[in-house]
């Protein structure tokens, strides 16, 4: 699996929704996903909500790579002999395949859980079950996305082993 996924300079273009349908799937929440939800109900996404949840995903992904942007120049400048080019989780939604697990919380919020990962998975299974893996970097990460306040929260980037 190709990890380390790094934002080409013509991605910034690329931020408008493009997910065909053979690239996401809608996963009805259940019970012993625990781990994801605590308290909450399943719910249905439409077509609309979908599109606004992306938009959330992609300022949480502008604002994360400007974070990164931040710390690789902190790098730099503090180990000039050890320049980087990338720091390893700067994100893109290009090359993904996507995983959405919708909810409603106890305020009667839809939440909407995003679960990314590099587009080579092989196996089918990832359009009825949840992908969990160790590591793999910034091929595998995952937000919530709150549709009624338009707020994310809990963006995850998996580590390098």
């Amino acid at each position: 699996m190709a990890c380390n996924k790094q934002p080409k300079a013509t991605d910034k273009a690329n931020m408008e929704f493009r997910a065909p349908d053979s690239t996401y799937a809608i996963l009805n929440y259940k019970k012993d996903w625990h781990w994801i939800f605590k308290d909450v109900q399943p719910s249905t996404l439409s077509e609309t909500e979908r599109s606004a949840t992306e938009k959330i995903i992609l300022r949480a992904i502008r604002e994360n790579n400007e974070r990164q942007i931040k710390a690789l120049e902190g790098h730099n400048r503090k180990y000039p002999e050890h320049p980087r080019t990338a720091t390893g989780f700067e994100l893109q939604t290009e090359g993904y395949k996507r995983q959405y697990v919708p909810v409603i919380n106890r305020e009667g919020q839809k939440i909407v859980w995003i679960n990314f990962f590099c587009n080579d998975w092989i196996d089918e299974r990832w359009k009825s079950d949840i992908v969990d893996v160790e590591d793999g970097g910034n091929c595998y990460f995952s937000l919530k996305v709150n549709l009624d306040t338009g707020a994310y929260s809990e963006l995850y980037i998996n580590g390098y082993a």
